[in-house]
């Protein structure tokens, strides 16, 4: 709000409080007001002053408990803020968690795929591993061995085609240089020919100059022929010697490659016997390993073959039950303690009886369509764990057949097609069991159930000791033996709700128990388990399973170890050859690469010795080209000396015979020039015949190369075949581990992404908990807003209520002080002998004397009677306050009287000069003159107050 609003407020609230009338009326300035008048208006002033401060204190208080809540909000929010953060930082955190767990479940689904595919083709080449297809794959290692000697031939003869394709364009390259030495041999002799021709025509000159050149000539001719058959001498020793080098490289070469042949033959005979050797060492462990996958397997079932204990007391008590049946004092409570009693046995015999895995049994079957294979395990199990029960009670033992198997796998047969599910409606399908006696003609004695129809179907299954079994219809023999074990421990320790009919019936002591019993087993379409005895007829002995025992198992280990002895004798045999096979091969190898690196020597030192000859030949007929065309010139020079001497027509003769000579010896240039071509193009023609012999050579070891990788193809294949059985069986094993390994990460994934669900369900509860908190904290600061603005407000009209409690209460002081101090003038009130007495001299009740004044009875205080003037008037300050104008003895006084609370007042005039004033100015003050009135008020709000004292134009 701004102050003039403030101030017009608290003016009309000034105007109320006093209970004046503000009119604009000429009235007399002094004014009359009673005590009476004075309480009432502070009584009224205090209650509604104790009113405003009431309001403070309960805005106060609102804005407090409203401050409050917004503190009480804004923790919440930085709590259920909190609350979020973390919620969310735990679904990030599982959200990496379940992309590990998804990523490791497609590699294990590759995996999987991957094993899958090496079944296949494990089973494929299982299925080929007939002894003609093992044979035909050893006919054709032999073939291919062939094959390789072949090439090997091959690449010899291509080798050979290309040295002497080699040698061939070496001789050409060598009619090539000396081809190339003629013809250059030919164009000195044009060359000669033609300074002939000029000489004779310089002697046919008779020219001094040109007999002397002629003699220099001779000389120089002379000289060159010396030097020339010096060198040739020399270079014909070169040529000898290496002629010699070469013949010797030669022999060495050749009884380098004979050393080779003879190696490679070598090798080649001893590679047979390795592969021989190999391959019987490789069928020498297959079968070492089989048997010692036997002993193993053995090993585990005797480690790990599941056993019933019965703890002590339990078969008495069992067969006390049993009998109290046909007690003739039979109490139905007793029954009960007796039943009771025998769950004091369950968590001992739970402890004590756990289930043993079997690695041998991980392989999987369809429960949904379990073969006569599978199902006659499983009974055999269920036989066992019977008889080891019934061994102990000192009762009959049951036998496991193929007829009791066909007799439990008809009952589930029945089950499904009356679709009757135990689970459901808790009761046995007699008609089920009765129809497979008339089916099979086989007599039942009793039926135990497992009612586990949730199995496989949910989740998982967690079994009594706490082991999860996984979902699906695709389970390991173990786990259906481990939910058998499972039932067996219930049927037999927590059977009190069955009066321990499952107990009873697995122990063999029902009295309506045939005397010879056999046991089947069968899981219906709700998978709930079937434990069916039935009565040991001649048709359900036949052909009786023997069931596994641990005398039995030690009996077939003792056997098997020997067996494995035996495999381990002939494998030793087998290595023992097999390394003497391998070392012999490798010296044959070594010796080989030895001679196949003497002829890489041999060859580069025949080539070279070769190559030496060659150079010297050439160098030769060069020297000896150089020193014929050198007496050529010799000749030529002594000739033409010689010509100086003869007679003009001699000269002219020789002049005629140069000229033919140079003729002759272009023509000769010409053709030498045609036998450097024709060299070049054979050059050529040999090069490119050296080429399609490397390219033979090239294709041959090509063909080498390939024809080595087939029978390292072929030796694989062999091994495969004759190692059909173990390979099959480790691609097996191979997929029953990656199919685990993918159960148990599709278990880590569902368990880990159920866990994200659910935190995902949290963090969005607590997002929600957040817009909650942020709606509360809104609406609290709201609240609290609000509160402060009441506060604000309350605040202001109780400063305003004061404002004008503290106005009224100097209205009234100064109303109080004007009428004492009229009716101490108008009574001539003063002080006699420290009394107050009026103008007669007698006493004034009530006024007392302070000092050189009086007091009133309402405690104003002012001066004895004297000629005295009243008025009020407005400070420089704009504050009102009543002045005195006091007249003795002619001198006047002007007295501000002061108060705790002052009111403005205006100028100080007597009443005289005020009279001349208004008669000067012609009229009379009103409220709001300036100075040249009574008072000079600024603003409404300040009109209103000086109304409240009473103040108003005075008449005269």
């Amino acid at each position: 709000m701004n102050k003039k609003q403030v101030l017009n407020l608290t003016g009309a609230a000034l105007v109320t409080v006093a209970g004046v009338t503000v009119a604009n009326e000429n009235v007399k300035a002094d004014v009359k007001t009673t005590t009476d008048n004075t309480q009432t208006q502070q009584v009224k002033s205090q209650t509604a002053d104790q009113q405003a401060q009431a309001k403070v204190d309960q805005a106060q208080s609102n804005v407090n408990s409203a401050s409050q809540a917004t503190s009480a909000a804004q923790a919440q929010l930085d709590s259920v803020n909190a609350a979020n953060s973390a919620a969310q930082a735990d679904v990030n955190s599982q959200q990496a968690i379940v992309n590990d767990a998804q990523a490791k479940v497609d590699a294990a689904t590759s995996s999987v795929s991957t094993a899958q595919d090496a079944e296949t083709k494990a089973q494929q080449n299982a299925d080929q591993a007939t002894p003609a297809n093992i044979q035909e794959a050893q006919d054709a290692i032999t073939n291919q061995e062939t094959q390789i000697s072949k090439d090997t031939d091959a690449i010899n003869d291509a080798n050979k085609a290309v040295s002497d394709a080699q040698s061939t364009v070496d001789a050409a390259q060598k009619k090539v240089n000396d081809a190339t030495t003629a013809r250059d041999n030919q164009q000195k002799n044009v060359d000669a020919a033609n300074d002939a021709v000029k000489n004779a025509q310089a002697i046919l000159d008779n020219s001094d100059q040109a007999k002397k050149q002629a003699q220099d000539a001779l000389n120089q001719a002379n000289q060159k022929v010396a030097a020339d058959t010096t060198a040739v001498n020399n270079k014909q020793t070169d040529v000898n010697n290496a002629a010699e080098a070469k013949e010797n490289a030669d022999e060495a070469l050749k009884n380098a490659n004979d050393a080779q042949t003879s190696a490679q033959k070598n090798k080649d005979a001893k590679q047979a016997i390795a592969d021989e050797a190999s391959a019987a060492l490789a069928n020498a462990n297959a079968a070492v390993k089989d048997a010692q996958t036997k002993v193993d397997a053995i090993n585990d079932k005797l480690a790990n073959f599941n056993t019933i204990t019965l703890p002590a007391g339990y078969k008495d008590d069992l067969i006390a039950y049993y009998n109290y049946f046909g007690n003739s004092s039979y109490n139905q409570a007793e029954a009960n303690n007796l039943a009771q009693d025998l769950l004091k046995y369950r968590d001992q015999a739970m402890s004590q009886n756990k289930f043993k895995d079997n690695l041998s049994d991980d392989r999987v079957v369809d429960i949904d369509n379990l073969n006569s294979t599978d199902r006659a395990e499983l009974s055999q199990f269920v036989a066992s764990l019977i008889n080891q029960v019934r061994t102990q009670m000192g009762t009959n033992l049951v036998i496991s057949s193929p007829a009791a198997d066909d007799y439990a796998e008809q009952v589930s047969q029945n089950y499904n097609k009356d679709n009757w599910n135990s689970a459901d409606n808790g009761k046995h399908d007699q008609d089920a069991l009765n129809n497979a006696t008339n089916q099979l003609n086989i007599n039942w004695n009793g039926e135990n159930m497992g009612l586990d129809q949730s199995i496989f179907t949910t989740d998982y299954t967690v079994l009594t000791d706490g082991t999860k079994l996984p979902t699906g219809n695709k389970q390991t023999i173990n786990d259906l033996k481990h939910l058998i074990y499972d039932d067996f421990i219930s049927m037999m320790f927590d059977d009190a709700d069955s009066a321990w009919g499952h107990a009873t019936n697995f122990a063999g002591i029902d009295n309506f128990a045939a005397e010879k019993q056999a046991v089947g087993f069968s899981l219906d379409k709700f998978y709930n388990t079937h434990y069916d005895l039935v009565e040991a007829n001649q048709k359900v002995e036949e052909n009786s399973y023997t069931l596994p025992s641990i005398n039995e198992l030690t009996q077939k280990l003792a056997d098997t170890k020997d067996d494995l002895s035996i495999k381990q004798t002939d494998q030793a045999s087998k290595r023992k050859a097999n390394e003497d096979a391998q070392n012999a091969l490798s010296s044959a190898n070594q010796v080989l690469v030895a001679a196949q690196n003497d002829v890489k020597d041999k060859t580069a030192t025949a080539q070279k010795a070769n190559d030496n000859l060659t150079t010297a030949q050439s160098d030769l007929a060069t020297l000896q080209n150089q020193l014929s065309a050198d007496q050529a010139n010799q000749k030529q020079a002594k000739t033409t000396f010689d010509s100086f001497d003869a007679d003009l027509a001699t000269k002219q003769a020789n002049l005629q015979k140069a000229t033919d000579s140079l003729k002759a010896e272009q023509g000769r240039l010409a053709i030498a020039q045609a036998d450097l071509d024709n060299a070049n193009k054979a050059l050529s023609d040999a090069n490119n015949n050296l080429a399609q012999k490397k390219q033979v050579v090239e294709n041959d070891n090509e063909t080498l190369k390939v024809d080595n990788d087939k029978l390292v193809q072929l030796q694989n294949n062999l091994s495969d075949l004759q190692n059909a059985p173990k390979l099959l069986a480790a691609a097996k094993e191979q997929v029953a581990t990656a199919q685990k390994a993918l159960a148990d990460a599709q278990e880590t994934y569902n368990v880990a992404n159920d866990k994200l669900t659910s935190l995902k369900q949290t963090a969005a509860s607590t997002a929600a908990n957040v817009s909650k908190a942020q709606q509360v904290l809104a609406e609290a600061k709201n609240n609290e807003d609000a509160a402060k603005e009441a506060l604000d407000q309350a605040q202001q009209a109780l400063t305003e209520l004061r404002q004008k409690e503290a106005l009224a209460k100097q209205v009234a002081e100064e109303q109080a002080k004007l009428a004492a101090e009229k009716e101490a003038k108008d009574n001539g009130y003063h002080i006699e002998n420290n009394q107050v007495v009026d103008a007669k001299g007698n006493s004034v009740n009530g006024w007392t004397v302070k000092g050189n004044q009086i007091v009133s009875p309402t405690n104003a205080t002012v001066d004895p009677a004297v000629s005295v003037t009243t008025n009020v008037s407005v400070n420089s300050k704009g504050q009102v306050q009543p002045q005195t104008s006091v007249t003795t003895n002619d001198v006047k006084t002007v007295v501000a009287t002061e108060s705790a609370n002052p009111v403005s007042v205006a100028t100080v005039q007597t009443r005289e000069q005020y009279k001349q004033q208004l008669k000067s100015n012609n009229q009379l003050p009103q409220t709001g003159n300036n100075d040249s009135a009574v008072l000079s008020l600024t603003g409404v709000a300040l009109a209103a107050m000086l109304s409240l004292f009473g103040i108003k134009k005075r008449e005269y």
